[in-house]
Formats: structure tokens, sequence, C-alpha cells
């Protein structure tokens, strides 16, 4: 950098010093309407906000009567008196000339900044982003919820109005007509400018749209696993009943119709042509029906059918395992030998009764 592209550096900072101190100079008037408001309201129930006007120096102070005199001393005496602690205040006004920060922060009391034009900042969505932002930070390292958080703009009324109300829509779940009634009865003066109010309620619409759809997207996960299950079970089922009709047709060529109790089943095309059982209980009725002995109260049956459907508080996956060991230890059984052989099994486990 040559000595001329310094000297003009030098120059243009010097300037734009300068212009910024003539505007803090310049700018000794008071905010219209301030003083028909008052300082400031109560805690809005269940949260940590509270809403007040903003504070003035005294140099602006001059220029109304005493009884509207409001400074930060002022606030963090009201806040002693009753008790209350003040941990964050949120400065909304789009200036920096009504009051100094460093009388916030020398009392230890954090203070954020964030400048928010009276006009056209609710498309602002960094305007927004910035107030969520500031409140984040404080939550996470002040988990004393005794600690308060002050918003003020000018008036303390439209700006901190909507920036609190869409908090408590989108972060803590409240309906827009909670939101403003809480924040109306805490600050004692209504959100002055329908167009915020208009978006509240449009905000808490698309919250509203989007918890649906997040629900409904969970939905969707939740049918997809019941039919991916329902996809595996029938897979199970229907590689067992191959199985079942497999020794089915070889139990039609070892048996005669002495053995199955009924005179239909003259040769194996017949019996083939039995419908095909769906599950162990269809085949159950169906080797009920085929033999001559009735085998309804069989202790067998009971127990099986006991502990195929189970308590209540059965697993799916426990039921699906003891279904499948049943079916896979009746199935040996019956690859032994014929239904007769199956039968003396029955006897000899549970009696004759």
């Amino acid at each position: 950098m040559t000595r001329n592209q310094e000297s003009a550096g030098i120059k243009k900072h010097a300037q734009e010093a300068r212009r910024k101190n003539t505007m803090v100079r310049t700018s000794r008037v008071v905010p219209r309407g301030w003083t028909k408001y008052t300082e400031k309201g109560n805690v809005i129930p269940n949260t940590r906000f509270f809403v007040f006007k903003t504070p003035l120096n005294y140099q602006l102070l001059t220029k109304v009567p005493k009884k509207f005199h409001w400074t930060t001393l002022h606030l963090m005496r009201k806040l002693a008196e009753t008790g209350q602690k003040l941990g964050l205040v949120i400065d909304l006004t789009d200036t920096t000339r009504y009051y100094d920060r460093k009388e916030f922060e020398g009392v230890c009391v954090q203070y954020e900044k964030i400048f928010c034009p009276g006009r056209g900042f609710v498309e602002r969505d960094e305007v927004i982003e910035q107030f969520y932002s500031a409140i984040k930070r404080f939550t996470l390292a002040n988990e004393d919820e005794e600690l308060l958080i002050g918003v003020h703009c000018t008036h303390g009324v439209n700006r901190s109005g909507y920036l609190i109300c869409r908090f408590l829509i989108e972060r803590l779940g409240w309906s827009s007509h909670e939101a403003i009634d809480a924040f109306e009865k805490a600050r004692g003066y209504p959100i002055e400018k329908g167009a915020y109010v208009q978006a509240l309620h449009k905000a808490a619409k698309d919250a509203r749209n989007k918890k649906i759809e997040k629900s409904g997207s969970e939905d969707s996960e939740v049918l997809k696993k019941r039919r991916k299950k329902e996809k595996r079970k029938q897979r199970d089922d229907g590689e067992t009943n191959d199985m079942i009709q497999q020794f089915l047709g070889q139990l039609g060529q070892h048996t005669n119709s002495e053995q199955i109790g009924t005179s239909a089943m003259d040769s194996p095309a017949d019996f083939d042509n039995s419908p095909a059982p769906q599950s162990w209980t269809d085949l159950v009725d169906l080797q009920r029906a085929q033999t001559a002995e009735d085998v309804t109260d069989s202790p067998m049956l009971d127990e099986f059918d006991d502990e195929q459907n189970g308590p209540e508080e059965m697993s799916n996956s426990k039921k699906r395992r003891l279904r499948k060991r049943k079916q896979e230890e009746l199935l040996k059984v019956m690859k032994r030998g014929n239904f007769h052989e199956i039968q003396e099994m029955i006897n000899a486990r549970y009696g004759d009764g």
C-alpha cells in the first residue's frame, strides 16, 4: 500500500466517524408517542419474557416531563423492588441512539442488539432467526429460570409482541390466539398493526401443517414396517404350505380309505384336490374332516392353539418363532409315518380321552 492510498483510507475512516458522531449528536428527538405507553408489562405466564418500552438517556429526557422519565436505572430498580432478576435484554429498535448498552452490561446483564425496522420486518426471516438464536444462546448458558428475558422496541408493543408471539407459536407450540392473548394481557396493550396479527395467524397455520406433514411421514414409516412384516409372514407361511402340500401328497399315496376314515378319499388325486391349508389351523381342520375320530377336544390342539395365539403381551417375533417351531416339529412327525402314526403319538402323549 502506497502512502497516498494509506492517507486516503485514513481520511475516509475519519469522515465516516464524523458522520456517525454527527448523527448521534443531532438525534435528540423523543420517539413519537413514547409517553403514551407504560414503562413495562408483567412477565408472560409460563415464560421468561417481559416487555418494556425503550429507556432513554438523560439528554432526551430533558424534553419530557419528569413523571415520564424512564432509564435503564429505573428498570433495574423496578425489578429489584419485586425481587425479579434480569438476565438478558434484547433491543429491537433500529438505532443505537436512545441509551448506551454498557448501562446493562455494566451490571452483568447480557445485551443483544437486533436492528429491526418498523416497516417490512415481518418478511425478514433473518431478524426472526437472530431473535431465536439470541434466546437459545441465553437459555443454554443460563438454566436458572429466575433470570428473565426483557424485550423492547420503541414502545414495547408491536415489534416486541410479534417476535415474542412468533417464538411462542413456533418454538413452544402455542396457538396464535393463546400467544397473542397472553402477550396483550401481560403488556396491557394490544398489537396495533393488523399485518402483524395476520402474520402470526399464518405462522401458526404453517406450524400446524408442518406438524401434520411430520406426523404423516412417521405414519408412513410405520405402515412400511407393517407391510414388510406382513410380506415376511406370507413368505414364511408360503414355504410351510409348500412343505404341507408335499407331505399330503406323500400321505395320500401311502394311506388307504380306512386309515383316513372317509370313502371320499379313494385316490391320491382326490386327496390332492382338497383346499390347500392356509395356516396350521386350516391343516388341523382338514385332518379333523379326514379322520373318523373326533379330535376336536384334543389337548394337543388346545395347547397348540393357546401357544399360537399367545397372551396379548407376547411380541410378534416371539409368536412367529413359536409358530414356526411347532410347524417344524409337526412336520417331522408327519414325515416319519402316516396319519395313524400321528394319532398314536397323540394317544401316547395325552391318552385316549
